[in-house]
């Protein structure tokens, strides 16, 4: 069964296994959901709206990659999104990421030379700015 959602700007689809996402104008990407990895649906604003986030892995077990994609779902598509992500959960298992778990993982910057490092080196408007949101953070946890 193909299930479709779709809203201002944005697709998603879902049929025979092929998760697929398009942006107007912008992108396309479509996955294998054996891929995903994680899907959730997390409250954005008091009107009802949501946020969804998918991580996908992108080959096999042993691969680094992984795709990260979060997407503003409106509240009257948040019930059908539910019923997507319902859907990946039982024929393909997908688990949830539950809050307290993404409230445990520390903010760290990642090294560089490893996996997760996308670009070497920074800019200096980079380096300010990592360091301005670093100090916030750091400010509103005391």
């Amino acid at each position: 069964m193909i299930l479709r959602l779709e809203w201002s700007g944005f697709r998603l689809h879902y049929d025979e296994g092929i998760l697929g996402l398009s942006w107007s104008d912008a992108a396309v990407l479509e996955v294998k959901a054996e891929r995903c990895i994680e899907a959730s649906l997390r409250p954005k604003s008091d009107d009802g709206a949501c946020q969804l986030a998918f991580r996908f892995k992108s080959a096999p077990s042993d691969a680094t990659d992984l795709i990260v994609v979060r997407v503003g779902v409106p509240a009257g598509h948040v019930q059908g999104t539910k019923q997507l992500l319902q859907r990946l959960r039982r024929e393909h298992g997908v688990p949830d990421r539950q809050a307290d778990e993404d409230e445990a993982v520390e903010l760290a910057r990642v090294p560089m030379g490893t996996d997760g490092w996308v670009l070497a080196p920074t800019g200096t408007a980079s380096e300010e700015l990592f360091d301005e949101v670093m100090d916030r953070i750091q400010n509103d946890a005391d």
